[in-house]
């Protein structure tokens, strides 16, 4: 039978077995903010100075510029050992063979069942950039050989504007010298726009974008009326939440004062034995950039809830089978192996959840 089960005043218990009997921790629930924040990179070419003078370009970016924006986010939770909730349960005869299966921080998972395997974040991954390609190495000799910056990009121009005409020329099968088929046309288009884009970059300046993604943690035991959580700053990306370089983003926790759907008369689990469990509480999430709302989310707390002992009477007379959500502490299934019958199978019997 099991013996007792009790709280732990004490914090400084490790989990797992003791002489008095085994050590285990209820969760708390946290939450991962992860955000996808891009990059802008702009940086201006060897002629962007020139660019309205010879290729009639007007608003060219002369100067270096970064730039970071949240492009997207998601919103993951895992349960993490709560200190204020240790407790203390006693196996003996039968029911010492019970298997407690606890998580490497010793929150109950489990006892005399498989724990319930939560999908985990799967984290981003950015697309492989392509290789840059070297705009210098498709100046003309002439180019090289000039001896100022402004005779250099003036011939760039030129050399621009003899790509676009035998481009022109090819499309309309006006070249002196045509290829045989489409497909020796296309790889010479293709790699007369690849020199074009190039040389078009010295005068328009290159900009590289990239996205990565950072989480930051939440642990609420209170609720929130729109606190900053975090900052993003375009030049620096994500920043503390003083950081006032940064745009605020803000966070509203409200507690909805309802708890899952359980039932929690039963009054022979006050008796004797049993574990200790979460009945997690709902509260409601929404995300502010500055004051425009970007999502509101519901979420079941444990530390919003409130705990209960559960089981009691199933495990002192039977093999007794329990799961916990690892996320809240929430029992996911509750079920007894009842004595066989005559001539029928083993039954089992399941407690409300």
């Amino acid at each position: 039978m099991i013996s007792w089960a009790q709280p732990v005043s004490s914090t400084k218990l490790l989990e797992g077995k003791v002489p008095e009997g085994t050590v285990y921790y209820l969760p708390k629930t946290v939450f991962h903010f992860h955000l996808l924040i891009e990059k802008t990179s702009y940086t201006p070419g060897v002629f962007t100075k020139y660019a309205e003078r010879y290729l009639h370009l007007r608003g060219i970016q002369q100067e270096s510029q970064i730039k970071h924006r949240l492009v997207d986010f998601q919103l993951s939770q895992t349960g993490v050992r709560d200190t204020s909730k240790c407790f203390i349960v006693n196996l003996k005869g039968k029911s010492a063979t019970s298997e407690i299966k606890l998580s490497d921080d010793g929150v109950l998972l489990a006892v005399n069942d498989t724990p319930v395997v939560i999908k985990s974040h799967t984290p981003f991954v950015a697309a492989p950039k392509k290789r840059r390609i070297d705009p210098m190495r498709f100046l003309s000799e002439e180019v090289q050989m000039a001896g100022s910056m402004a005779k250099k990009a003036e011939l760039t121009a030129l050399q621009i504007a003899e790509l676009k005409e035998h481009r022109q020329l090819l499309i309309t099968g006006e070249a002196e010298e045509m290829p045989s088929d489409k497909a020796q046309l296309q790889l010479m288009l293709d790699e007369i726009d690849k020199t074009y884009n190039a040389l078009m970059s010295l005068f328009t300046g290159v900009t590289e974008c990239d996205t990565t993604e950072q989480t930051f943690t939440l642990s609420p035991d209170k609720e929130m009326k729109r606190e900053v959580v975090f900052r993003i700053s375009k030049l620096q990306g994500l920043v503390d939440k003083d950081d006032l370089s940064g745009i605020p983003f803000y966070l509203t926790l409200e507690d909805l004062h309802q708890q899952s759907q359980q039932q929690y008369d039963f009054p022979e689990n006050k008796k004797d034995g049993g574990f200790y469990t979460n009945i997690p509480g709902f509260v409601r999430l929404t995300l502010y950039r500055e004051d425009q709302q970007l999502a509101t989310f519901d979420y079941p707390l444990a530390q919003f809830g409130f705990t209960e002992l559960r089981g009691g009477s199933l495990f002192k007379k039977y093999p007794t089978h329990l799961r916990l959500n690892p996320i809240t502490g929430a029992v996911e299934k509750l079920q007894a192996e009842m004595p066989k019958k005559k001539g029928e199978e083993t039954e089992k019997s399941e407690e409300s959840l």
